[in-house]
């Protein structure tokens, strides 16, 4: 079994553990347009459609985000530039400040942050033909500028605004404390590729997508590892397609001496150097 551009894994829920719970609940349904798909005590579960997107964890820890490894932005993909376009101008009509935009040559992002401060990329893929793939089968992102003005104006007013149907989890990247360590433990877990690097970040893919999961190293040193229930990033959730995939990232899980458990038959938790836990499950 394999995803979108020959892929051997497809992303799926982000979970945060956060400090206000109805308060996150109202952003990602308000500002985003994401749809309830479950509710339980302490917790809920927002998507598109059936696709999980987004799970918040009430904590009472209260540390703030930026003092831990863990989370650098969710990256929402949308299916089309309309798409885009549109959640662009629902959030500026709202007046969400945005925390930036680029033109990466593969794809055209909006970047922006939740009240908790945890970061969200939003996106579109651009053809596949328009991106600089090399004969070794790297893909060289870039950051020029957004072309904002005409992004914004190609937005149609959607009431009630709900997230295009189609959107999935595109990547997600990860602050870690070395780039270059956390690339080869996520390559050699996960069997991804180094798609584009440099000194102090990498961008992870399966196949030939330009990155499933990206690492950097742009907080410095200094912060803390990830603790259990600390406010931020929970987990992330990487879908495989059969038991012997899960059996395989065990195996190389105790090779790299990750610590790891087994959820379920068909769910398995790797924690990194850092505290970061990806969770594995075979797809639904």
């Amino acid at each position: 079994m394999t995803y979108a551009y020959n892929s051997k894994i497809f992303l799926g829920e982000a979970a945060l553990n956060v400090a206000d719970l109805g308060r996150q609940k109202l952003f990602y349904q308000q500002v985003l347009g994401l749809e309830l798909l479950e509710e339980k005590e302490g917790q809920v579960l927002l998507g598109s459609g059936q696709q999980p997107l987004v799970r918040l964890i009430q904590s009472s820890d209260r540390q703030p985000v930026q003092h831990s490894y863990g989370l650098y932005h969710v990256a929402i993909l949308l299916p089309s530039r309309q798409d885009l376009a549109d959640v662009f101008k629902h959030i500026a009509e709202l007046k969400i400040p945005l925390v930036g935009g680029a033109d990466h040559g593969y794809s055209e992002a909006l970047y922006l942050e939740d009240p908790e401060g945890n970061g969200i990329e939003l996106y579109r893929d651009k053809p596949q033909t328009d991106w600089d793939i090399r004969e070794d089968g790297r893909i060289i992102g870039v950051t020029e500028e957004l072309p904002a003005q005409e992004i914004y104006e190609l937005g149609q007013e959607v009431q009630p605004f709900i997230i295009a149907a189609g959107t999935r989890m595109g990547h997600v990247h990860l602050s870690v404390k070395n780039s270059r360590a956390a690339s080869k433990f996520y390559q050699k877990l996960l069997g991804l590729e180094d798609k584009f690097s440099v000194p102090s970040a990498s961008w992870l893919a399966s196949g030939g997508y330009h990155h499933h999961l990206a690492v950097n190293e742009w907080g410095g040193s200094s912060l803390q590892q990830r603790r259990p229930q600390q406010l931020g990033l929970a987990y992330y959730q990487v879908q495989v397609a059969d038991k012997e995939d899960l059996l395989d990232i065990y195996e190389r899980a105790q090779d790299l001496a990750a610590s790891s458990r087994w959820l379920s038959s068909q769910e398995l938790e790797v924690t990194d150097p850092d505290g970061i836990v990806s969770r594995m499950t075979t797809a639904p």
